[in-house]
């Protein structure tokens, strides 16, 4: 934990410092010119080093740990996920509120903060099918698809990580609060920063490679061409992971990763029965979870609390437009358009010749 706080200490520094001492703990036993001596271990980190004390306080950082109810793994303990141990920059440790589904089966959805409805719709059908086969859904909890994805997991009963760019006690952004709490309540927060970090431009793309390297597959549901979804994409590549993009409208900016992502090589997936009959082996892997963690919820249990409010709504006022539901539900515009199309495709309502929308008879 020491060592996974200090500056400049990252995954290749720390493998080179455990070469040089399997007992961790002698790494604080030495001198400071020991230190220096170490090939890749210049005066700046072997100073940190020595000076460990007056820039983390171990015990107080236990402290807040315990009080927060968290854990965390460094990479050699056993709760630590497996799948993220073989990549090439293993982070140091894990910091884990919740329960980490360290057997299950793990597929990540990711894409835009500024997600169309299309892009929303799409990654929480996703989830869902992913929760109901027995899949775990890893994503970062950011505005748009994140949040989407962790909503369909949990909409379905399943499991849900979110890996954080910040500490596990900083909820980001604000709004997802709630969804924070379902998350640790069916699943995980995990980070590999110091609780209190904030996050920045430099822990994001730092992150982006945990939530590839925790899972079998990537799925990129919407990204502009310079995205977060690339570089997580681009990590899951390097890591050795199937990626899979959702195709997207040629003209539209935000499908211009995704579409990049298919001409190079990236598998397109509509579904999840065009992941699993790419990779067949997931079909056991799921398979098996089911039968250990029991068949997820039925689909009639499926739509949000705004999908069952607006059905409520519709249920009592007959065939409504839009703009009578947004005002019916004090609901944006926007949010009501998102939720029809969901409730739609999944046959909760049925859209008449005039426009309007009834709940499916």
């Amino acid at each position: 934990m020491i060592l996974n706080a200090l500056p400049n200490i990252g995954p290749c520094i720390f493998k080179n410092l455990l070469h040089y001492f399997p007992d961790m703990r002698d790494i604080f036993r030495v001198g400071l010119n020991e230190l220096k001596s170490i090939p890749g271990i210049g005066s700046i980190i072997a100073d940190s080093i020595v000076n460990s004390g007056k820039l983390f306080s171990l015990e107080r950082e236990e402290e807040r740990l315990r009080i927060l109810r968290g854990d965390f793994f460094c990479q050699y303990h056993e709760n630590f996920p497996s799948d993220l141990r073989q990549i090439y920059d293993t982070p140091i440790g894990l910091y884990c509120l919740g329960d980490i589904c360290k057997e299950m089966p793990k597929i990540a959805i990711i894409g835009s903060r500024s997600a169309t409805a299309y892009g929303m719709i799409t990654a929480r059908k996703l989830a869902i099918e992913l929760a109901e086969r027995g899949f775990c859904v890893v994503s970062g909890m950011a505005r748009g698809i994140d949040a989407c994805a962790h909503e369909g997991a949990l909409d379905a009963g399943g499991k849900t990580l979110a890996v954080f760019g910040n500490g596990i006690d900083v909820i980001y952004p604000n709004e997802n609060a709630k969804l924070y709490r379902c998350i640790v309540e069916s699943g995980a927060v995990v980070s590999e920063f110091t609780l209190g970090r904030h996050a920045d431009r430099q822990t994001f793309p730092a992150r982006n490679r945990i939530i590839s390297g925790l899972c079998e597959a990537v799925i990129v549901v919407e990204s502009d061409i310079h995205g977060g979804g690339m570089i997580t994409a681009k990590h899951a590549i390097e890591q050795g992971r199937n990626v899979f993009a959702v195709p997207g409208r040629v003209d539209e900016r935000s499908s211009a990763g995704c579409l990049e992502l298919i001409r190079s090589g990236a598998s397109l997936i509509r579904n999840v029965d065009d992941m699993l009959d790419e990779l067949p082996y997931l079909k056991e892997k799921s398979q098996k979870n089911l039968n250990l963690y029991g068949q997820k919820q039925n689909r009639e249990d499926v739509e949000c609390p705004v999908g069952r409010k607006i059905c409520s709504k519709l249920s009592a006022m007959g065939p409504s437009d839009i703009e009578a539901l947004s005002a019916a539900n004090e609901l944006p515009i926007d949010t009501v358009v998102a939720s029809l199309q969901m409730l739609e495709l999944y046959g909760y309502i049925e859209r008449l010749y005039d426009g309007k929308v009834r709940v499916r008879k």
